[in-house]
């Protein structure tokens, strides 16, 4: 009887989660559970999780939880997200689906299709084109590789903002500044705040992209 009324629960949550045969919105784990309350319904899963809402995709190994009255959802233990051609890993996620919000912390990491950022904590603000990159931050993009306390990554505009105790390296040439911006359109890197930059004999008179230091 409990089979069949989780099974029962399961078919709603998926015809309702449903707009239209194009949108796919659902939840999978070795154990599903519905509550309801007096804000609205709570789908919990626990157990090889999947959580699938339109292009995003969530898999967690511990457990899932998609409150679904206010859009919030967390999810726990060797956590993946797949969105669009990002892909992303933690400890841990929480976020929101209405805000498009989400937060991976512990271990967190986003890659692309030439790129790599890894950090304590990494917010993704997918309304907005954006994503922060805090504690530890660390980026590599093509041949350029750094470190810095924040990095701020402008989707919609192909900029990358580092600030705070800035080094790493490009083409074999290592630097050191405050602040630093990557533009991805025309590949060129601005450091700023005290900059240094190291050259390497061996590609002196070579490298692609420029860099420019300022105060």
């Amino acid at each position: 009887m409990m089979q069949k009324k989780i099974l029962f629960f399961l078919l709603i949550f998926i015809l309702t989660l449903t707009a239209n045969a194009a949108a796919v919105r659902e939840l999978n784990g070795d154990n599903l559970n519905l509550e309801q309350t007096a804000q609205g319904q709570i789908f919990k899963a626990t157990g090889n999780v999947e959580f699938v809402y339109d292009e995003l995709r969530i898999t967690a190994e511990d457990e899932g939880i998609y409150r679904r009255y206010n859009g919030e959802v967390e999810f726990r233990k060797n956590v993946q997200l797949f969105y669009q051609e990002f892909e992303a890993e933690a400890v841990e996620l929480t976020g929101n689906l209405a805000d498009q919000i989400f937060h991976l912390t512990q271990e967190a990491e986003v890659r692309g299709e030439n790129s790599l950022l890894q950090a304590d904590q990494i917010d993704i603000y997918r309304a907005e084109d954006r994503i922060e990159v805090l504690g530890n931050a660390y980026l590599e993009y093509n041949n350029f590789w750094a470190e810095a306390d924040q990095i701020i990554y402008y989707l919609d505009r192909e900029l990358i903002s580092l600030k705070g105790n800035v080094k790493g390296e490009r083409n074999g040439e290592s630097f050191n500044s405050q602040a630093a911006e990557v533009n991805q359109k025309t590949d060129e890197v601005k450091l700023t705040g005290q900059a240094t930059l190291r050259f390497s004999e061996e590609n002196s008179a070579a490298g692609s992209g420029s860099e420019t230091a300022g105060e």
